[in-house]
């Protein structure tokens, strides 16, 4: 029996099978060949070749990557002529070499065309499920309501063949739930377009279409059988129409409502590239391979007397191709992420397009981010540039998790705005811009204590929190500037550290704790008395607060109803945290009552 392990995610009911009876129908039995029916659809036929073409050219660079004294054999005899000259005088081997690579590319592409072969996806009401496999089979299926964000990715080839790729993030898993590669680039768009209005708790624009074609359809010839104003004729009885206020509403469609909110021009990336991280690794890397090359020269022209240039020729080039091509690949990378980036708010989300030879475009809707965190490094601050990064369930450690490779104050501002809550406190421009640029005790932002300061001496000022009704808010960093920012209702939980020396001294370090990403939540070293308070303040506010806005898009009738009192008991006790909120807030900080009550909780602001 051929194995078939299916992937399920919480409260997912289970796929329909082939062989299940509904409600007036006959069962039918399942044969040998049920894995897949007619309403099983395969992806498009030239996917072999956009995935298959990556791998061929792969096997000669992992090849040599592993063999460079081969590579440099091959080198060194290439330049003294006798490689051609084995060619033409024995090319026997050659050919069989070369024979044994074509077969291997043959392998690899009838691989991938099987692949393709029993690769077969379905889009349900509630599910995007996908089959696949060749001797080990599996069911992978992501409930739509569930869905954290779905990408479309166009690698070099695909775009050739207007061709696209989707991916299915979901909120329980680790990784990518489903990937759909590849379908016509039109099509993507369309079931892309469809799943998230449905994640979003819209109705697709195809059913809106469909419900408005159908009373024109059914529209009854007699007018004793006209139905009153304002109810829908359906001509199919088993279809329930939606009510006008959700018929009436837009759903995203390209160039509708669209609005964009950045664009990252290319000399600015390019600018932003040259004067990164990565360039002063290969800086001081290359300064160190040009000094250990004018050694080896020196020794041979002074030991060995010979010439400068035979010194030279000594020095074995294929050495450092492997960090030349890590230096190519590591500023490819920046340039390809950021290339034509744009960032564009739909009513699904926050839409982002970037990429140079592979296309990606990501929609990101803003109740799926966990945590935001704005960065500058050192050599940035001329320019006033910053990047934004982003923690979504399901993404993990990816690159898709970058908002803005770069922009200024203003663009940080306009996406920060769009993606997170409002801080609700007073002057929150001041306070979000405190806590990009400024150190010390100003605007309510906490500090490492003096009596601290041989734990942390260039970041004493820097490092603190602040905490606003809505988020949580970390700076630290003095060479590289961070402001990580957390709403209370994505923190999962938190931890409390404090070794034998912090101890002494009473100070401790908070981790909170959110999904997997690129973020790390932690205060470092504050005063223990303010930092215990955060701790048991934001364990039950972050509770609280959770409770009301984890609301599932498809709830069941009986679950709404139960949601709708748990809600109504979750904001009483917000209301009662809030009250007590102050006088605790201004004790742990040693602040008068106004003060903490403007801090933790003052009047709503007009928000970023």
């Amino acid at each position: 029996m051929t194995e078939r392990p299916e992937e399920h995610y919480a409260d997912a009911p289970p796929p329909e099978q082939p062989g299940s009876t509904t409600e007036g129908q006959e069962p039918q039995q399942e044969s040998s060949e049920g894995w897949f029916d007619e309403t099983w659809t395969k992806v498009h036929p030239l996917s072999p070749l956009v995935r298959g073409w990556v791998t061929v050219v792969a096997i000669p660079v992992a090849f040599f990557s592993y063999n460079w004294q081969m590579f440099s054999d091959l080198w060194n005899a290439w330049q003294s002529g006798e490689l051609v000259d084995n060619l033409q005088t024995n090319p026997t081997p050659y050919l069989i070499g070369g024979a044994l690579f074509l077969g291997l590319a043959v392998l690899i592409f009838m691989g991938f065309t099987l692949s393709w072969w029993f690769t077969r996806y379905k889009v349900t009401e509630e599910h995007v499920m996908v089959k696949s496999g060749i001797f080990v089979r599996q069911h992978r299926q992501a409930r739509i309501d569930r869905v954290q964000a779905v990408d479309l990715r166009q690698p070099l080839l695909a775009r050739i063949a207007k061709l696209a790729e989707l991916r299915f993030e979901v909120a329980e898993g680790d990784g990518t739930a489903a990937t759909l590669a590849f379908l016509r680039k039109h099509e993507a768009e369309q079931l892309r377009a469809e799943i998230m209005d449905r994640a979003a708790g819209r109705p697709p624009a195809r059913s809106q279409e469909n419900d408005a074609a159908v009373p024109d359809l059914a529209a009854p010839d007699s007018g004793d059988s006209q139905a009153p104003p304002g109810d829908t004729v359906c001509q199919n009885p088993q279809k329930t129409t939606e009510p006008a206020a959700i018929q009436g509403e837009t759903t995203h469609h390209p160039g509708g409502q669209d609005r964009q909110i950045v664009r990252v021009p290319v000399p600015r990336l390019i600018g932003s590239v040259l004067v990164g991280g990565s360039t002063l690794v290969f800086i001081v890397l290359a300064l160190c391979l040009f000094a250990l090359l004018g050694g080896i020269a020196s020794f041979f022209v002074l030991v060995r007397d010979e010439p400068i240039g035979e010194a030279f020729g000594q020095i074995n080039v294929p050495f450092f191709v492997p960090i030349l091509i890590g230096a190519i690949f590591a500023f490819w990378n920046q340039l390809s992420n950021g290339w034509n980036f744009t960032a564009t708010m739909t009513q699904a989300g926050l839409r982002l397009k970037y990429g140079l030879t592979t296309t990606n475009t990501q929609t990101v809707p803003p109740g799926r981010v966990q945590a935001i965190q704005i960065r500058q490094p050192v050599l940035w601050r001329t320019f006033g540039w910053y990047s934004v990064t982003v923690t979504v369930a399901g993404y993990g450690l990816d690159s898709r998790s970058t908002l803005l490779p770069v922009g200024g104050a203003e663009d940080v501002m306009r996406l920060t705005a769009e993606m997170f809550p409002d801080l609700q406190v007073d002057n929150p421009e001041q306070v979000f811009f405190e806590g990009l640029r400024g150190r010390g005790a100003e605007r309510g932002f906490t500090e490492v204590p003096r009596r601290a300061r041989a734990f942390d001496p260039m970041v004493r000022r820097r490092r603190g929190f602040f905490v606003t009704p809505s988020a949580l808010m970390i700076r630290d960093g003095r060479v590289t500037r961070t402001l990580t920012m957390v709403p209370h209702e994505r923190i999962q939980s938190a931890a409390l550290h404090q070794g034998p020396l912090a101890r002494m001294i009473r100070i401790a370090t908070l981790h909170i704790h959110i999904p997997a990403g690129p973020i790390t939540a932690r205060a470092k070293n504050q005063d223990l008395e303010q930092i215990s308070w955060l701790f048991e303040q934001e364990a039950g506010y972050a509770a609280v607060a959770r409770r009301l806005a984890d609301r599932n898009q498809w709830m069941q009738p009986e679950e709404l109803d139960e949601f709708e009192k748990n809600v109504a008991e979750a904001k009483q006790k917000l209301e009662e945290a809030d009250y007590d909120a102050a006088p605790a807030a201004s004790a742990a900080h040693g602040s008068s009552p106004a003060a903490g009550a403007q801090q933790f909780g003052g009047r709503p602001g007009a928000g970023l």
